[in-house]
């Protein structure tokens, strides 16, 4: 087996790949990632301090400590799926006690006790569900009673109170009191996701200018491993407040612009990787890579970059990304007029399907699009709305949430 296959399958060298990945972040990366949990955290501070007063104060629990657990837990943990984690959390929580109070009034108080019902109490949670925060919970509420609390089972009903508080008191301020603007999220997410994917084209263009086919595959790589989690996470995120919550519905129509945008541009995503593959395989069988073809990927770049920023419902008055793609797309076809080889004409094509979708990303429609395609690039071969990255590559989860069609302004 060789090194790089070694490599591959060894998870102790990926996590400290990944470890030293992380340690590697630039500022700017922190900054934005500080960014995007900025509400989170002041969301789950919020609730935290609103759980353990109705618990303490109000309700007069003694030792609240399950509710502000269980409000952080809700908001911070489960960002796009806060009613089901909310109700394992809860439900976790009822198990626990439970179990705790069983097991403690059966085998009694110390260390080799507690691990024998944390670790039973685990155990059991696992045959119910493989949920993961279902079984944490169920573990450690089992063991808060179990260190904390002498075998009495009447401390059961006020901590399942507690659970139950904090996860409704958690719901509520996400979606309520502090719900996230779902059309901010996503544009913060995506943002640093384009500005990659945009730099990797210009990484690709200046390759085509110095005929340089190792530089071409380390982009290609870079774009083969970019990371679109993140960007899944905030419209997951957009997706359940903008359908639960009540000041946020109003977004509705946004929200399905960008998603369809975020749609379109994960094509784009894919596409990129073939462009990139084709023009190493151009530049490794020394073909013609005529410097308007290196043009049109520099365009292409730009549009990329800046379709996240600008939204322009009209194609008469295009916006910038929308200008650089229409460019992007003319020079493409001069490239193709001055006469390409194979590798050429498929990165001459893969401009013009990123283009198309851009354009389209940013507000026009297919239709528009497609015919200022055919108007500008009459010789391109694919339709842009079959990429070929979708015959190669399985569909992904919609990738960066970029510019819409529905109306709001940036």
């Amino acid at each position: 087996m060789s090194a790089s296959r070694r490599r591959t399958h060894d998870p102790v060298g990926a996590a400290w790949a990944a470890v030293r990945r992380t340690g590697s972040a630039t500022a700017h990366d922190r900054l934005v990632r500080l960014r995007l949990s900025l509400l989170v955290a002041v969301q789950s501070g919020v609730a935290a301090a609103g759980a353990w007063w109705i618990a303490n104060d109000v309700l007069d629990n003694p030792q609240p400590l399950f509710a502000p657990a269980v409000a952080v837990g809700t908001i911070a943990s489960s960002v796009g799926q806060r009613f089901r984690r909310t109700l394992f959390l809860v439900a976790g929580v009822a198990v626990g006690i439970t179990l705790g109070d069983l097991l403690v009034s059966w085998v009694g108080q110390g260390h080799v006790q507690i691990g024998a019902i944390v670790a039973v109490s685990i155990l059991f949670a696992v045959l119910l569900s493989g949920e993961g925060s279902f079984v944490t919970q169920v573990g450690g509420s089992a063991m808060v009673i179990a260190v904390l609390s002498p075998a009495n089972t009447s401390l059961a009903l006020p901590r399942f109170v507690d659970g139950l508080v904090g996860g409704v008191v958690g719901i509520l301020v996400a979606l309520v009191v502090l719900p996230l603007h779902p059309i901010h999220r996503i544009r913060r997410a995506g943002r640093p996701l384009l500005d990659h994917i945009a730099g990797q084209l210009e990484r690709l263009a200046e390759a085509a200018r110095k005929r340089d086919a190792e530089a071409a595959k380390e982009a290609l790589d870079t774009l083969r491993g970019v990371d679109t989690s993140d960007l899944q996470t905030a419209l997951s995120a957009a997706v359940e407040v903008v359908r639960i919550s009540p000041l946020r519905w109003h977004n509705h129509n946004s929200l399905e612009g960008w998603r369809h945008g975020a749609g379109l541009m994960m094509r784009s995503l894919l596409q990129s990787r073939d462009l990139a593959l084709n023009l190493e395989t151009a530049l490794r069988h020394d073909e013609p890579v005529p410097a308007p073809l290196a043009a049109a990927v520099d365009d292409l770049a730009e549009a990329v970059r800046h379709v996240g920023v600008e939204w322009s419902p009209s194609s008469d008055r295009p916006s910038r990304s929308q200008r650089a793609a229409l460019t992007a797309i003319r020079r493409a076809q001069e490239a193709l007029s001055a006469g390409l080889r194979i590798g050429g004409v498929n990165v001459a094509n893969d401009v013009s399907i990123i283009a198309v979708n851009t354009i389209r990303a940013s507000g026009v429609s297919k239709q528009d699009a497609e015919e200022l395609r055919r108007n500008l690039a009459p010789d391109a071969t694919r339709d842009a709305g079959e990429p070929e990255s979708e015959r190669r590559h399985p569909p992904a989860a919609p990738g960066p949430p970029l510019a819409h069609g529905t109306g709001e302004q940036p």
